[in-house]
Formats: C-alpha cells, structure tokens, sequence
C-alpha cells in the first residue's frame, strides 16, 4: 500500500495510465500488447514510450511483468511479456476511476459490469437517451448475456475494451456513435471461442487504428469490407475462423494496414494470395499457427515487410519469392529456423534469432 500512496503524488501521466489498468478483469494475465494499444489510442504515443511506461509502473509494485523470453525487452515483438496487477493494485485504480466525477455519464473511464442480462442502474428508466462523456469504455458481461444491448451514444470514446464470456455475442450498435473511437479490443474469457456477429457498426469510423480479438470465431472475410481505410494494427489471438483464409480476400480497405497479427489460431491453414494489396505492412505474425502450410507467393511484394514471427509454424514452407524482401527480421524458434537459413545468402541483411521452446510453453500459463 505504500508504493501506492507514494506513486498517486508523482508522475502524472503514469499515474493516468496506472488508473487506465482497472479496464482490465481481476487475476486477468494481460498480453502486453494489448495495454500498449490502449495507451496508444488513448494518448497517441510511440509504442515504445508506452511500454517504457509498463516498465515504470512495474518497478513501483504496482504490477508485474512475466517474461516469455530472453529477449523481452528487445523490440516490438510485445507478446514477449505478461502483465499481471495485483487486486489491491486494481481496486485501487478502480476507486481513483470513481472519485474523478460524482456523476457516472461524466466520466473520463467507465467500467460496466453486466450479469444475468442487468445492467446497472444509471443506465435504466432514464427519460433522455444515455449520453457518456468517456473517453476510455469497458464493458464486461457473463456467459449468460444475451447480447440485449441498451441504447446508448458515445461520441467521446477512443478506445472500447468488451470483455466477455459468452458463447455468442452481437457488437452493440452504438459502436457506430463512438466517431472518435481509435481501439477497439474484444477479449473472450471463456473456455470455447466465442461467435462474435454485427461486426458491421464498426464499419466507417473514420480515426479506428486497432483492432483486437481474443478467443473468437469469426467470418474474416467481413473485416475487409468494414472500410477501414485507417486502420493500422489488426490482431488475431486464438481465433476460429468460420471459413479458410485462403479464400478471404484482403482489398483496398485495409491499404494502411501496418501490423497483422495472427498468433495461435490453430486453423489457419493459407494465408490469402491477395495479401499483395498489404502494400504498409510492416510486421507479420503467425506464430503458433501449427496448421500453416506455406507463407503466400506474393509475399515478396511486400517492400515494407521488414518483421516476421512465426514460432510453432514447422509445417510451414516458404516460397521462393521471400528473398526479394530486403532488410528482413525474423523470428522462429528451432523447429522454423531451418527454413529461413537456406535463404540467407540469397536475401540482403537477413536476420534471424531463434527463440528457446521454453517461451512457448511459457504462454500456456495465459489460457
């Protein structure tokens, strides 16, 4: 308790993002990328500040850090990390959440907790609609929620956390008021992927830069037609997907895509030859994808493709066309890094670091 009480007197921007870590659930182990997206969206900071802001708040006691690796503090290979807060900690955001306005709808963070299907007082018998002022919004339901969603207008709101638990669940249609919104992170806490439906209300919101989903089934050929033309970070984690994604087709929507992340979504199988149109990429992940069967031909059109992950991917192969890609990194561990070294006296300043198999078996302690 005294680490707190001395750390609400100093920093002030750690101190917002220390408040920031109560949209999360009690014992949840977080990925740290996750948070990272948070901060991003909510103060339009580098990645790496906002992770040098994890580090700070670690260092007083405030949560703690869980390394995957040797390398975890390296670059942005974020899932290296775990975060974990302690309850005190956590309550003590909660209740620093709650002293910022007496009225609920005037809060800068809100944090709803819906069971059986009820929602919180505040938000029912009102004679006006329900306007929020808040710029940060979580949402948290059981595995009984029916996906009967108040009505509701956000036009303040930047970054939405939808934690859930059901084994279906329809986005609400007041995403479509949050014009703002920049993050949108939907986390399945349940033991079976969940059908998620109405993805549509994110469709044309003109500032949304990531999007993440955790634990859910999903026809991904929805995604690219949502024209989200700004859209910068796409992340994939232990997804079902309701078609092969081989037959998906990327397009012109998601030009400005930099980041595709699709880790551990045992059944992928392809990757979409029209991942060409990805003409941003950045950095590609596909690790514990254990079902890959090849990386797309067109890959080596991707001049800006300059990070690859693909750990547990040993069923992969490789098509000749990646030694048009210049500059590259890649990390694999001892089952892939066979296939990259027999290309590297054909690609210009290759680098390829092997990770220990101790970090795969590390992650499991997440699920």
């Amino acid at each position: 308790m005294d680490s707190i009480e001395n750390f609400d007197a100093s920093n002030n921007n750690l101190r917002e993002c220390f408040i920031d870590m109560g949209s999360f659930l009690k014992d949840q182990k977080i990925i740290a990328s996750t948070i990272i997206d948070l901060w991003s969206g909510l103060y339009s900071k580098e990645d790496i500040i906002c992770r040098n802001h994890l580090q700070d708040l670690a260092s007083h006691n405030l949560l703690k850090l869980l390394p995957l690796g040797k390398n975890e503090y390296g670059d942005c290979f974020y899932n290296e990390l775990l975060v974990k807060q302690d309850n005190v900690s956590r309550e003590f955001a909660m209740h620093q959440c709650e002293k910022e306005s007496v009225s609920i709808l005037q809060r800068k963070r809100l944090n709803m907790d819906i069971q059986e299907n009820k929602f919180p007082n505040w938000c029912l018998n009102l004679k006006q609609p329900i306007v929020l002022n808040a710029s940060l919004l979580s949402i948290s339901t059981d595995d009984s929620f029916t996906s009967c969603w108040v009505e509701m207008h956000c036009p303040d709101v930047e970054v939405l956390v939808l934690n859930l638990c059901s084994s279906n669940y329809a986005l609400p249609n007041f995403n479509a008021t949050m014009k703002k919104l920049k993050v949108v992170m939907i986390m399945n806490h349940g033991l079976e992927p969940t059908k998620l439906t109405n993805l549509s209300c994110l469709s044309s919101l003109p500032y949304l830069r990531r999007i993440r989903f955790e634990k859910g089934s999903i026809t991904l050929h929805d995604i690219p037609k949502l024209e989200l033309n700004n859209l910068e970070k796409l992340s994939l984690w232990l997804c079902h997907f309701d078609e092969p994604l081989n037959e998906s087709e990327f397009d012109g929507n998601l030009r400005n895509l930099e980041m595709l992340r699709v880790v551990s979504c045992s059944s992928l199988f392809e990757l979409p030859e029209t991942i060409k149109i990805l003409s941003n990429l950045r950095f590609l992940d596909v690790s514990g994808c254990f079902q890959l069967k090849r990386l797309p031909l067109e890959i080596g059109k991707l001049q800006k493709l300059k990070k690859i992950s693909m750990r547990d991917c040993y069923r992969c192969e490789l098509p000749d066309s990646v030694k048009n890609l210049e500059n590259l990194e890649v990390k694999c561990d001892e089952g892939t890094v066979f296939l990259w070294v027999g290309f590297k006296p054909k690609m210009k300043n290759l680098i390829i670091t092997e990770e220990e198999a101790e970090h795969n078996l590390n992650l499991l302690q997440l699920f």
